[in-house]
């Protein structure tokens, strides 16, 4: 199998696997890792903002994961692409509420990054691609906020 080939069937696992991070599973196929209904944007289409904005025990809010998770991809197709700034990854965090009209647009804002970072990881040459990882440590990493979220979820959403 040539390098490109081994790009492009990689590329595509990652994408698969990105996708369902967000969507949860395609109904009548089997996941990766989770339930159909379970991805990041049902779990936060599912939230008001005043649910998304609750803080328990000082934790960060739904809000602050997800502005956090749009920084993370952000950042991450920066990087790749060649911008190694610091940033301040603590600040990603905050604000940590939002109104009623602003859930809607940082929900929009975390797709696009997404839709970004697909973008670039796709425009990369199979070497640049290895040396990138395919992105997995953004997955990963937006896998652990999606838990994270879905554990203050259910005290989130009483009353």
């Amino acid at each position: 199998m040539s390098p490109t080939s081994l790009r492009d069937t990689f590329l595509a696992q990652v994408v698969d696997l990105l996708r369902e991070t967000f969507e949860g599973g395609l109904p009548g196929q089997g996941t990766q890792y989770l339930d159909h209904s379970s991805g990041i944007r049902s779990t936060l289409r599912s939230l008001t903002a005043e649910q998304a904005s609750r803080r328990f025990e000082g934790h960060p809010s739904i809000v602050a994961h997800v502005r956090h998770m749009n920084f993370h991809l952000r950042v991450t197709s920066e990087w790749i692409l060649g911008d190694h700034s610091r940033r301040d990854w603590a600040q990603s965090f905050e604000p940590q509420s939002v109104s009623a009209e602003e859930w809607p647009k940082l929900l929009q804002e975390l797709e696009a990054s997404r839709q970004e970072l697909v973008r670039v990881i796709e425009s990369l040459t199979p070497e640049r691609f290895a040396e990138e990882g395919g992105a997995i440590g953004a997955t990963a990493h937006l896998a652990y906020h999606l838990g994270a979220i879905r554990q203050v979820m259910h005290r989130a959403i009483k009353p």
